[in-house]
């Protein structure tokens, strides 16, 4: 009876343990729904790129502080997060030290439940024979944990360990190997181990540098844009001049004006008067004829003296 009463109490201990579990998994408010971990040998580097997109559970408290764990060989690139629409936020600030056993912490703040980091690991041994070992220490709870390996373009001989049969390609070519992973813990290690052979020594993706690009495309802008100020200044110019020829034309039809009106005024002549004296002094200055009594000048449209009076005669 005392032996039955043992295990019946053992039983609902144990029971009590399982039910809590779940419970205290899910307390945790670091906890992470879902991680998806992307390992991308010889990306754009001869190095590895390994991108960590991480979902919390709990997507109350935002703006908040998420952590996690990174090699502290690794080159830390970018940490920020996921907008709703799929685009990445601006990179964030973030605060790195040493967790030991060879891993930094990283902490920094996100706005969004989905946070994005990125790093580079040299990780990569031999040529052209390759292998990696890679590892990925969880700093909190994850529900589940998807680890994919994509294999770098004009790679042979690719091979996984642990192996998986679990495999696509994307349009660009590349083919991925997958792991799947429920209910890791804190501190749960995860590893895979990679091993293939690669003669080309240039990454799978290559961005062609700036100074490639052809020379009329390089000289094209310049060469437009000095022909655009040329014209520029040839029109500045040319409105300077004309603008100054109206302002000297202004002056001088303006001196007219005011000498014909202190004429005017001095002599005390009518403007019918005036012009008519006028018109006598310009025929004055190229006259041939003369009058034949006084001997005084004539205009073209004398016909009589305008000094004695006397009839114009035609000699």
């Amino acid at each position: 009876m005392t032996m039955r009463k043992i295990l019946v109490g053992a039983m609902a201990a144990l029971l009590l343990i399982v039910s809590l579990a779940p419970a205290a998994f899910a307390q945790d408010a670091n906890r992470l729904s879902q991680l998806k971990i992307s390992i991308w040998p010889e990306y754009d580097t001869p190095t590895v790129l390994v991108l960590l997109d991480g979902t919390l559970a709990d997507k109350t408290n935002l703006p908040r502080s998420v952590s996690l764990l990174i090699p502290s060989n690794a080159n830390l690139t970018v940490t920020t997060w996921e907008n709703a629409d799929g685009s990445l936020a601006p990179e964030q600030p973030n605060q790195s030290v040493d967790a030991g056993d060879g891993f930094t912490r990283v902490t920094f703040t996100i706005n969004q439940p989905n946070y994005h980091v990125e790093y580079y690991h040299d990780l990569l041994k031999g040529a052209p024979d390759k292998s990696m070992d890679w590892q990925f220490k969880s700093a909190t709870p994850v529900d589940q944990v998807l680890l994919e390996v994509q294999q770098p373009l004009k790679a042979t001989n690719f091979v996984l360990t642990p192996t998986t049969s679990t495999t696509r390609t994307d349009a660009s070519g590349f083919k991925y190997y997958s792991y799947q992973f429920a209910n890791v813990t804190t501190g749960q290690v995860l590893t895979t181990q990679a091993k293939y052979t690669k003669s080309d020594p240039n990454p799978s993706f290559q961005a062609p540098p700036s100074s490639q690009l052809p020379s009329s495309s390089a000289s094209a802008p310049t060469t437009t844009s000095t022909a655009s100020s040329s014209n520029d200044n040839l029109l500045l110019l040319a409105g300077l001049v004309g603008l100054g020829l109206i302002v000297i034309l202004g002056i001088f039809v303006y001196q007219q004006r005011s000498r014909a009106v202190e004429e005017l005024t001095a002599n005390k002549m009518s403007p019918r008067q005036f012009q008519r004296q006028r018109r006598r002094a310009r025929g004055t200055e190229g006259a041939t004829v003369f009058c034949t009594k006084c001997g005084n000048p004539l205009g073209p449209d004398d016909n009589f003296c305008p000094k004695c009076g006397a009839q114009r005669r035609v000699v």
